[in-house]
This record gives structure tokens, C-alpha cells and sequence, in this order.
């Protein structure tokens, strides 16, 4: 993002051009700044058409245009609309160089990297977590950052298991308060994990209602709580349009590799 970029969207939102920049370099420098091992960030939901998949590829995008190292995505989620069809990555076999890789060209064997993201869309994704302990933990330690799309999982099935295998779970909702409150309450089982991964409840506002929900839970849940703005241009499939969702996107981003998972 340039200056220029940063003064519009800062003056569009904060309604202070020196105010925005502040926090908009705040993010920007958490997204870059160095990570002692990889950072693992999981985006999942608990329901479908919650828009798992376009968070995924709103913060992939956002990390790969502020990071100098190849970001990984892993899309473990159902279907062909995931992470990796959006990236243009077909399914591919499991590799022999891959599982074995010593070194980051044996991690990349058989995928492409791609304006700064490499994809992995393991061809068998029926169960979630095999097919991500098979195929993307043994390349994830050649990367600085690998964010996976999981896709919707059930709190009782599988939801722990894939939260598990992350450092920062990005748990996406439905902004409007039913779906979001289900949301908020499975935050302290997953932070109970024996593996303690952070989370970043993150509210889409599918209803157009504003971010009205996300401002009561930001002080009475134990976490962070984003909140994402309806974007028609993101509900046609398409790039954000909005100044507000460009700077929603930077702020979840920070959140989830910023060193304990939370953006002021």
C-alpha cells in the first residue's frame, strides 16, 4: 500500500488522515515484522456460506503483498470454491519429495508459487486433518507464514482437531447476533487446547447491518473480534471495492501475525 493509499484510506475511515496512518503502520509493521518459526493461521467457521474461504484469500493476499518470503495456502476445505480455486491452484498427489523435503525447493516440488503465494490443494481432503498433517506439515517449516482454509467445522467432529494444528485460529461468522454468539461460544474451548492457539472471532456483515455486534463482543470476549463489511464486490466474487473493507483486511491480518494473534 503507498502513501497515497494509505492517507485515502486512512481519511475514508478514521476520518483523520494522521490518526489512520498511525494505525495503519502499526499493521503494516506487525504483518512484516520477523516470526521466529512459522506462523500457522487457520480460517475456519462453524457453518457454511459464513465466508471462510473469502477471508482466507482476503488475508493470503493481504500478508503475500507485505511479506518478502512466499506465504502458504493450504485449502483443506470442501468443495472447488476454497482457497486454492480462487488462488487458480488445481488439487495435486501427494509427492514423495514434498513429504521428505529438507530444503524449500523440496517443499515447492510439483506446486507454483505465484505472486508470492504457493498453493497446496491435497487431492484428498475427505478427512481434514490427515490430508493436512500428510501433506502441509512437512512443508510448512520452509515458510515464514502458511495460512490454511478449513472450511466449516462441526464444534463436536472435528473443530478442535483442526484448531489444533494451528497458532492463530481466524474463527469467521455471520455478523448478525445469533450466528455470532454461537461463534463466541466455542472461543474458550479452543483457547483451552492444549496447544493454545490464539483466536481472532471475525464478524462478516452479510446483512448489511453494520459493525454494531462486533463493537458489543470487542469488550466482553476473551479474544480479538474483527469485523469484516458487507463489500459487494467480495459478494459478486470479486475484489473488495470499499476503502472500510481494504482497511478491515490490514487490521485482521495484523491481528493473526502480530506476535500473540491480536491488533490493537
Amino acid at each position: 500500500m503507498s502513501v497515497l493509499d494509505v492517507r485515502a484510506v486512512s481519511t475514508a475511515v478514521f476520518g483523520s488522515g494522521a490518526t489512520g496512518r498511525v494505525r495503519l503502520t502499526e499493521w503494516d509493521a506487525a504483518i512484516r515484522g520477523g516470526l521466529a518459526t512459522t506462523r500457522r493461521i487457520g480460517v475456519m467457521s462453524l457453518a457454511t456460506g459464513a465466508g471462510t474461504s473469502t477471508v482466507a484469500h482476503l488475508l493470503t493476499r493481504a500478508i503475500a503483498a507485505r511479506r518478502s518470503d512466499p506465504v502458504l495456502a493450504v485449502d483443506v476445505s470442501t468443495g472447488s470454491a476454497g482457497l486454492a480455486g480462487r488462488l487458480g491452484a488445481a488439487p495435486v498427489a501427494p509427492d514423495e519429495t514434498r513429504a521428505g523435503a529438507r530444503t524449500t525447493a523440496e517443499a515447492m516440488s510439483g506446486l507454483d508459487e505465484r505472486d508470492g503465494v504457493v498453493a497446496l490443494r491435497p487431492r484428498d481432503t475427505a478427512d481434514v486433518v490427515g490430508a493436512w498433517l500428510g501433506e502441509a506439515a512437512p512443508i510448512t517449516r520452509f515458510f515464514d507464514v502458511a495460512v490454511t482454509d478449513f472450511g466449516a467445522r462441526h464444534p463436536v467432529v472435528d473443530l478442535a482437531a483442526c484448531a489444533a494444528l494451528c497458532d492463530v485460529v481466524c474463527l469467521v461468522t455471520d455478523a448478525r447476533r445469533s450466528a455470532a454468539e454461537h461463534a463466541r461460544s466455542v472461543v474458550d474451548a479452543v483457547r483451552s487446547l492444549p496447544e493454545a492457539p490464539s483466536v481472532v472471532l471475525t464478524l462478516v456483515d452479510h446483512a448489511r447491518e453494520g459493525g454494531g455486534v462486533a463493537r458489543a463482543f470487542a469488550s466482553g470476549t476473551a479474544c480479538d473480534v474483527a469485523s469484516l463489511p458487507f463489500d459487494v464486490g467480495l459478494a459478486a466474487g470479486g475484489r473488495a471495492r470499499r476503502s472500510a473493507t481494504h482497511l478491515a483486511v490490514v487490521r485482521l491480518a495484523a491481528a493473526v501475525v502480530g506476535a500473540n494473534g491480536r491488533a490493537a
